[in-house]
């Protein structure tokens, strides 16, 4: 059986499409072909950093051979397709040359990649050109039957710096790579993020803190940190998403009173 995951920003019946495109290459090839396709880890439209983002938290923890497919393309300019193999855990990916296989075969390496015959501009590139690609290579095709040898260090990769949201999850949890250095639980801060300087915390578990509450902690996924509200809304009431820029530092301190004691005993302060 091989495994089929589609990272994109089309998450209408476009998807279907991408899906029985590949299933029609593939049985068209080999037509007892055990295919797994989905389900969709759907992007933010036009957003290559999260689409790289996407495709490199799916990789971690996909098994070997696995064939990870991103369609999303918001570059006003043609690019490359690819398709190629990752050195570390022999994942195969497909997609465009746009700076979301990025993350990907910087952390995994690339074992060999090839550029995609070019049948010139087609609309829907994704189902014309690439989901057939993967198709063939899930029953059984050689990577480079598709085209030509493709250096892999022309892989574009989508700049990351830090406090850039690559990804808000639908709690409105931010994702962002950051340096704590020197800050420790229940330490105040300030944060400004979508026009507005929030007051937070910083913690190693957020549930921990008061429902309403503003957190900065170590998040689940590749070493990055999180901004997440306890049990409210978080950002997703706020004008911002992956691509934009939060920053983070520490809150002046401010006076301690003989009531705040037992506060800041419990944050461990």
């Amino acid at each position: 059986m091989r495994r089929v995951i589609i990272v994109s920003d089309c998450t209408d019946v476009a998807f279907l499409e991408l899906c029985l495109a590949i299933e029609k290459s593939a049985f068209a090839i080999s037509p007892g072909a055990d295919i797994r396709i989905g389900p969709l880890v759907p992007a933010q439209r036009f957003s290559e950093i999260n689409a790289a983002f996407l495709v490199r938290l799916v990789a971690e923890l996909a098994a070997p051979g696995t064939l990870i497919l991103c369609v999303a393309n918001s570059l006003r300019h043609r690019t490359e397709r690819l398709v190629g193999r990752t050195a570390r855990g022999d994942l195969v990916f497909v997609g465009a040359n746009t700076g979301a296989l990025g993350w990907l075969t910087r952390d995994l390496g690339v074992r060999e990649c090839f550029e995609i015959e070019d049948p010139g501009f087609v609309p829907f590139g994704g189902k014309a050109v690439h989901a057939p690609v993967v198709g063939a290579v899930a029953a059984g095709k050689p990577l480079a039957s598709a085209g030509a040898p493709f250096p892999p260090d022309a892989v574009r990769r989508t700049p990351v710096a830090e406090g850039d949201i690559v990804h808000i999850d639908n709690f409105g949890n931010a994702k962002f790579p950051f340096r704590a250095d020197g800050l420790c639980h229940g330490d105040r801060l300030r944060v400004e993020v979508g026009g507005r300087r929030l007051e937070a915390v910083y913690g190693t578990r957020m549930m921990d803190e008061e429902d309403g509450t503003w957190v900065v902690y170590p998040g689940s996924s590749l070493g990055l940190h999180e901004l997440g509200q306890v049990r409210a809304r978080g950002l997703l009431d706020l004008p911002c998403g992956a691509g934009h820029r939060l920053r983070v530092r520490r809150a002046a301190p401010r006076p301690v009173h003989a009531g705040d004691q037992s506060e800041r005993e419990r944050r461990g302060g």
